[in-house]
């Protein structure tokens, strides 16, 4: 979401853009079909999950034995992440700073003290590796039987004080079976440990401070819904200092019944792929999933089949119906507008409506889905005018006509013209021109915003002044569009802390920090 610079840069991929992130869906998968957990959700079963609550405390971490297909093993050993069991080794992941607990696999029946010994020796000689950030745990020990191992692991009540992040390594490499086989040391959990992000909510004269979730591991977080009600999570399946696009674990969480619900499939907030998908009503889409996939049944998923090609398929402002750009899978420019009734499963196509090529991200050259903002009374969107350039042809859907109509923001054509409005659409911040009222100009583009419901207040942060990078703090900002009167709200707020969204009264600003937020 800090990438709104960057020209032909997609709002879509706001949510998906993180430096840290994913590894391959096969392992998982095949770990699903060992344990006998369930396949849809890799838990125990496919209930949604309370959200708030943190890997097994020592006091109730020891579960009963789990059911497992050794005699299909390759490994010497399996190594899973029991908060969730598509989390296995060989992986270096995200972690919470809880307790974590994990269970060992073996393929052949181990000698217990071997193992437990091995355990203890790898993680101690990665913490005397200095600069690398390992850090030694204390471990706990419940053997099911030999070849079934619960492990608890707790960090030293100093970890995090010093560093950000920090690191340990749970590997059986080197331990004995009670055959005396040595165990190879390609197997190893890698967890990385960093604070998990929570959200807030701050009332908008920054006097009222509370903290709304008690998240055990850091997600990537974004409000799917204007009620501010349900928020897309995605979790890091690999961990790499780099920008490489891993896929991620999904999950939804509703913050009224405070209950997070694990999806086994890719979800997004704009689609694109096949004309078979499912379209779920609280704001979120994914592809029909294969046979033998379930995904956790839900009043609002409705499923959607359209003839061709989805290159980008949005929820309208109303959340009643779809605007889809759509084409052969090989087309690449001049797609048809459909605008598909999720509560009559009907459809109106209008043939070559949206002109020019589909978008591709600068950063990396791949197809991004064609994106729609409705607001109600036009959706907008754009296309390129070539197929390796990033001018746009920029273009809007008006409900009233049933036309596609020419749409000029004030915004460079070589840029991005991405924005967000006032509600009823007499004010756009636009992230690659400033604030405008119409075309005329008011305010400079000003760091991470958003609009208070029903008013002509925009909030904002930016950055304080500071000696040192460490000493980074942000300020929030409230600007009237009317008077153009400027004010600070809150200062002395975390670097890390970004936007999320509002209240429909206008009352509240949620926000995701990995802080406290003092009040």
């Amino acid at each position: 979401m800090f990438l709104r610079n960057l020209r032909g840069m997609s709002i879509a991929l706001g949510f998906s853009l993180i430096i840290m992130t994913g590894c391959s869906m096969a392992a998982a998968s095949s770990a699903q079909k060992q344990t006998g957990t369930n396949p849809a959700t890799g838990a125990s079963s496919g209930k949604a999950a309370p959200a708030g609550t943190t890997p097994k405390a020592a006091d109730d971490w020891k579960q009963k034995e789990r059911p497992y297909d050794y005699a299909s093993m390759k490994a010497d050993v399996v190594i899973q992440l029991d908060e969730d069991t598509r989390l296995q080794s060989p992986l270096r992941t995200v972690v919470g700073p809880t307790p974590q607990s994990y269970t060992l696999f073996f393929r052949e029946e181990m000698d217990r003290g071997s193992v437990e010994t091995t355990i203890r020796k790898h993680a101690k000689e990665e913490a005397a590796r200095e600069g690398l950030g390992f850090i030694e745990p204390t471990f706990a020990f419940h053997w099911l039987n030999n070849r079934q191992l619960q492990v608890l692991v707790t960090l030293p009540a100093t970890a995090g004080k010093e560093r950000d992040w920090t690191e340990y390594v749970l590997s059986a490499g080197g331990a004995k079976s009670t055959k005396g086989t040595v165990i190879g040391a390609s197997n190893a959990f890698h967890a990385v440990v960093l604070a998990p992000s929570q959200i807030w909510r701050i009332s908008v004269d920054g006097k009222v401070r509370e903290k709304l979730t008690d998240f055990s591991v850091m997600t990537n977080m974004k409000f799917l819904d204007r009620e501010q009600r349900y928020v897309l999570q995605s979790r890091f399946t690999k961990y790499c200092e780099c920008d490489a696009r891993y896929p991620m674990l999904y999950s939804i969480y509703d913050t009224k019944t405070k209950e997070r619900t694990l999806y086994p499939v890719e979800l997004a907030d704009n689609y694109r792929g096949a004309g078979d998908f499912i379209a779920d009503r609280r704001g979120f889409f994914y592809a029909q999933p294969d046979k033998g996939i379930a995904v956790p049944p839900s009043d609002s998923a409705v499923r959607v089949q359209v003839q061709g090609y989805v290159h980008g398929a949005s929820f309208s402002y109303d959340q009643k119906q779809l605007l889809m750009a759509v084409g052969k899978a090989e087309q690449k420019k001049d797609l048809d507008l459909v605008v598909f009734d999720l509560e009559k499963g009907t459809e109106k196509r209008v043939p070559g409506a949206i002109k020019g090529w589909v978008p591709t991200s600068e950063s990396n050259g791949e197809i991004l889905p064609v994106a729609f903002q409705d607001d109600g009374r036009y959706a907008t969107f754009a296309m390129r005018s070539e197929e390796s350039g990033f001018e746009e042809i920029r273009l809007r859907y008006d409900w009233k006509s049933g036309k596609v109509i020419a749409w000029t923001p004030p915004v460079p054509a070589d840029s991005w013209s991405g924005y967000v409005q006032s509600t009823d659409g007499a004010y756009q911040m636009y992230w690659n021109a400033g604030l405008f009222k119409g075309n005329v100009p008011l305010m400079d583009m000003r760091g991470d915003g958003l609009w208070l419901p029903g008013t002509h207040r925009f909030l904002f942060t930016e950055w304080e002044k500071a000696a040192q990078e460490t000493d980074l703090k942000q300020s929030l900002y409230l600007f009237d569009a009317d008077t153009k009167a400027q004010s600070v709200l809150v200062s002395g707020l975390p670097a890390g802390l970004s936007i999320l969204g509002a209240s429909a009264d206008g009352k509240w600003l949620y926000v995701m920090t990995d802080r406290t937020l003092a009040p």
